[in-house]
């Protein structure tokens, strides 16, 4: 992405926080969490709450989305410079956000295709099924599976 990220602190191995300056500053947090399939983390981001918990569903509307999502990226790079060979699956945690994420990844596919490999998961039926992104697909896509190129 051409914005530049925040900076971002590492809690543990598989958390991240940033502050998102815009309107007002927000504790973001990235979580890479186990699904229980070999090699394969999902990532969950939201707003750090004042108890310490994660809001998932809120739309902030910090006015810095651009920025935000540029460090989101970086930290995905960051996680996976260490663990190749994991895959990283993200959806949305509503159907405009997982929209969001589609564009974001069809707006910079000339860039993460360089970093990652892109999968699309799509839904068929009550499966889920994984295929190869492509940024000119006019398909409504479930979630995404992305891993670094080595």
């Amino acid at each position: 992405m051409t914005t530049s990220p925040y900076k971002f602190d590492p809690l543990t191995s598989g958390r991240f926080t940033f502050t998102s300056v815009g309107k007002r500053s927000i504790e973001k947090v990235v979580d890479f969490i186990p699904t229980g399939s070999p090699n394969v983390m999902n990532l969950s981001f939201g707003d750090r709450l004042p108890d310490g918990s994660i809001d998932y569903v809120t739309v902030s509307d910090n006015g810095d989305i651009r920025r935000v999502l540029a460090t989101v990226v970086s930290i995905i790079n960051n996680f996976t410079s260490s663990r190749p060979e994991v895959w990283i699956y993200f959806e949305g945690s509503t159907v405009e956000r997982t929209r969001l994420y589609n564009r974001t990844l069809k707006i910079y596919y000339p860039i993460f295709s360089k970093l990652f490999e892109i999968w699309g998961v799509i839904k068929m039926g009550d499966d889920l099924d994984s295929i190869p992104f492509h940024p000119r697909a006019a398909i409504a896509y479930f979630g995404f599976l992305i891993k670094r190129i080595d």
